[in-house]
């Protein structure tokens, strides 16, 4: 497999030109370590030379009323330069659908830029799901209890996230919810190249990172995950507040929908977004 995660490895770096660069160290992460099942990949590969590539990353959506889902986060679709137009593209999509069904999935979620979802909506006949709300939160200090811990791997090797979370995180009546188990969240948290941090309240477990946007620090609530079950939302200002005051930045973003905590700030629209991102679903059945 290390001979394809370097193929990989070449065609995304010359089709994106990502910073750093990616290797197969990460790939080898991404695709071959995830506890729910390795990467399902779509590819086209002439004579040694691979032009199309589409990973599909297996994920697990539960609900209560419903059987639940196994769907295939969709990264990395990159087709060489010398390839573009001559049906690589959807070769390469078609593969992973092939190979998709084989490994059991139920279909496949993606996440596209706007320029190309038209193509997969109407072309492809993927189905646009609604957008997701980007928030701009601003911290207010708390007296909220809490724990703040740098994510490192003497971190994921104790066995924290078994102690303060459950077996898999709450999922809700008549709506599909991506569920975490530890497992899973030691595996995500093990990221070669980033670096988060752990805010541990009595309701939740926080993830967070620090980015610079224009030149700005701003701190980026990346999951929310409730350590017990709630029947009604309860509000995140004490969340905010907890990770404004740890990064220290006034400004707080968050990319998400969460049934179990409400974020009050500003949701920015979609022409002001440098990159605006869709959700776009393919079903098997």
């Amino acid at each position: 497999m290390s001979n394809s995660l370097a193929s990989i490895a070449v065609l995304i770096n010359a089709v994106f030109s990502p910073t750093p660069p990616t290797n197969v160290k990460k790939l080898n992460w991404y695709y071959q370590e995830n506890p729910e099942g390795t990467a399902v990949v779509g590819e086209v590969v002439k004579n040694g030379t691979r032009l199309g590539n589409y990973a599909l990353i297996p994920f697990r959506f539960d609900c209560i009323t419903h059987e639940g889902l196994k769907l295939g986060l969709g990264v990395d679709l990159a087709v060489h330069p010398k390839a573009r137009g001559d049906g690589t593209f959807r070769a390469t999509v078609e593969d992973s659908y092939n190979k998709g069904v084989q490994k059991g999935l139920d279909g496949i979620l993606g996440v596209a830029n706007n320029q190309s979802s038209p193509r997969m909506v109407k072309t492809l006949g993927w189905q646009l799901l609604d957008p997701i709300p980007l928030k701009i939160l601003i911290g207010t200090r708390t007296s909220t209890p809490v724990e703040n811990l740098e994510v490192n791997s003497e971190f994921l090797a104790s066995g924290r996230l078994h102690d303060l979370l459950p077996e898999r995180s709450p999922h809700y009546p008549d709506s599909f919810t991506a569920t975490w188990s530890p497992e899973l969240l030691t595996w995500r948290l093990a990221h070669p190249e980033k670096r988060y941090t752990i805010h541990i309240s009595e309701y939740f477990v926080v993830i967070s990172t620090k980015i610079t946007l224009f030149h700005f620090p701003i701190s980026v609530i990346l999951k929310v995950l409730p350590r017990t079950k709630t029947t009604t939302p309860i509000s995140g200002n004490h969340l905010v507040g907890i990770v404004s005051i740890y990064h220290r930045t006034p400004i707080v973003a968050y990319w998400g929908i969460n049934q179990t905590v409400r974020f009050h700030g500003f949701t920015v629209p979609r022409r002001l977004m440098p990159k605006p991102l869709d959700l776009v679903l393919h079903s098997f059945s």
